[in-house]
């Protein structure tokens, strides 16, 4: 289905808020190359907006593990699942 692959313009527009945001997203890693969008060849990145979905969805509320964690920068949570790991 040709409406199920977004521009950043149009993503931002569905989920209300500026393009930059989506750019930082995925300069973050936020959004993944290859899951949550794709660059066709001549055309700008294009996201699926079913993984979008599964992504908003996960980020709904904490496990019941991370109960308990703190919420850190980027979404990282101390003393929980999403705790960042050192090398």
């Amino acid at each position: 289905m040709a409406e199920d692959y977004l521009t950043i313009t149009e993503l931002a527009c569905r989920l209300k808020v500026k393009p930059k945001t989506i750019r930082n997203k995925m300069s973050a890693g936020v959004f993944r190359k290859g899951l949550h969008y794709f660059s066709p060849g001549g055309l700008g990145p294009r996201f699926k907006w079913s993984a979008v979905v599964a992504w908003l969805e996960e980020q709904e509320g904490p496990a019941k593990d991370e109960e308990d964690a703190i919420p850190m920068a980027r979404g990282y949570r101390m003393g929980g699942y999403g705790e960042k790991k050192s090398a």
